[in-house]
């Protein structure tokens, strides 16, 4: 078996592009949507009223200053006091005589009056005089004339602020506010039902019993959530029943197997035969191990802190005796990896089984040592474990395939005292803490395992939580 060379130009075009989310696309099709009809409505409103606030106040106040100055004028003598009296209480308008000595500050004008002098003057006449305070009374003081004599008019500054309310763009701000903040509660209204059903499969994947979703809501959410509960409870009875049988299957498989290995001890047998029986045996016991470990990985893992170098240092004790034998050069690299949360067995089982299918699968030649490095890392999320052997490689196609459970390379396998379970048990070992387990060509030749495993059992660590238990 030769391995292909990975194009890295290749491997960069066909990278996943970045999806965006259903949330996020619903959020911004509805901000589209509203902002376009804001837009077409500040769009229409400005068209229909042309005219800025200050020439409609002007067309307002000179109105009110005309129709003084023609009831004064109309007016009997004698009914004029009553006239401005009357003004004053229900239109809120007074009428004073323009003296030489009205003392008139022209700070307290500011620029809206200052801008609707001009427009008054083209209305009124060049001498109007638009003033906010005369005579230390703030109000708004317009000037006018009567048959050649000076008046004021004057407003209350209420009136005429109130004209200057907030503009077309303030209002359509405030409406975008408002609507996007109700467009952001409706993408999440319509997305938290998907948003339950993602975290679901992922647990569901993990080997994990998600919690039932809800079976309300909208008539086809609700129907998918009845469907995936349904479906969650005979995957999980599925799932027990074939751990069930795998265990009573090789439970019962060992028993024979252990009176044979008795009965051969007391054959009368060559030492030639009877090592090459109890050779297949033994191969027989390792595969009927596998079966009952793969069942076992259905079980919850314990969460405790686990001292990975003295894991690791186990493991190489275990193997010693190959090393010793000229059979297996060991490498093992346990880096800043101290500690890991989760199940030690789990640990052990993973990184055996690692190692063993290096031995079978990875010797660059038949007849050399298989030639392995194991390196141990942590990380802010759990641990990584990398496992590589200098054998000849898989074809990159059957990477992915080479983690399905009874997955072989080809007929040799099986004579070699693997059961295609190894790696299918460590790839789920991996995702039920979260993590996963990948396999590459190594550059230089061999085959590299790459085997994640995040913290697990929502354990906190420096005040934050783990990331496995956060994905739940």
């Amino acid at each position: 078996m030769t391995r292909a060379a990975p194009d890295a130009a290749a491997a960069g075009a066909s990278a996943p592009r970045q999806r965006i989310s259903l949330f996020w696309r619903t959020f911004l099709l509805l901000a589209l949507l509203i902002g376009a009809s804001l837009g077409a409505t500040l769009g229409i409103a400005g068209l229909l009223d042309r005219a800025p606030p200050e020439q409609r106040l002007a067309w307002e106040v000179a109105s009110v200053v005309n129709l003084t100055r023609s009831a004064l004028v109309s007016a009997e003598p004698d009914r004029r006091l009553g006239l401005l009296d009357q003004l004053a209480h229900e239109e809120e308008v007074r009428v004073l005589p323009k003296e030489p000595e009205d003392r008139i500050d022209d700070s307290a004008t500011g620029p809206r009056l200052r801008a609707l002098q001009p427009r008054l003057r083209q209305l009124l006449g060049a001498q109007t005089r638009v003033v906010g305070r005369v005579n230390g009374v703030d109000a708004v003081w317009i000037s006018f004339e009567i048959d050649g004599d000076d008046y004021w008019l004057i407003l209350p500054r209420a009136r005429v602020e109130r004209q200057f309310g907030p503009g077309l763009g303030v209002l359509g701000l405030i409406a975008a506010s408002l609507s996007l903040l109700g467009a952001l509660l409706i993408s999440r209204l319509v997305n938290r039902p998907l948003a339950d059903l993602s975290r679901a499969i992922a647990r569901l994947s993990r080997g994990q019993a998600p919690s039932p979703l809800a079976d309300q809501g909208p008539t086809e959410i609700a129907a998918l959530n009845r469907r995936f509960n349904r479906l969650a409870r005979d995957l999980a009875r599925l799932d027990a029943d074939r751990s069930l049988a795998l265990a009573g299957i090789s439970h019962d498989i060992r028993s024979p197997l252990a009176r044979l290995r008795m009965e051969i001890e007391l054959a009368e047998l060559s030492a030639e035969q009877r090592a090459s029986m109890a050779e297949d045996i033994e191969r027989i016991d390792r595969i009927v191990g596998q079966f009952i470990q793969y069942a076992r990985t259905a079980e919850p893992p314990r969460a405790e802190r686990v001292d990975v170098a003295a894991v690791l240092a186990n493991v190489d004790h275990a193997y010693r005796a190959a090393v010793d034998s000229g059979e297996l050069e060991l490498a093992i690299d346990h880096g800043d990896a101290r500690h890991w949360i989760g199940d030690p067995t789990d640990l052990h089982r993973a990184v055996n089984n690692l190692i063993d299918n290096s031995m079978r699968y990875g010797r660059a030649s038949p007849g050399e040592p298989a030639r392995i490095e194991l390196a141990a890392r942590r990380t802010p999320a759990g641990l990584e474990i990398e496992v590589r052997d200098h054998g000849p490689g898989v074809p990159d196609t059957d990477l992915e395939r080479l983690l399905e459970p009874f997955a072989r390379m080809d007929s040799a396998r099986s004579e070699r005292g693997g059961s295609g379970l190894g790696l299918a048990i460590v790839e789920r070992l991996a995702r039920r803490y979260g993590g996963s387990l990948r396999l590459v060509n190594a550059p230089g030749g061999g085959l590299a395992a790459s085997l994640t495993l995040p913290d697990y059992g929502g354990i906190v660590e420096g005040g934050r939580e783990s990331p496995a238990e956060r994905s739940r």
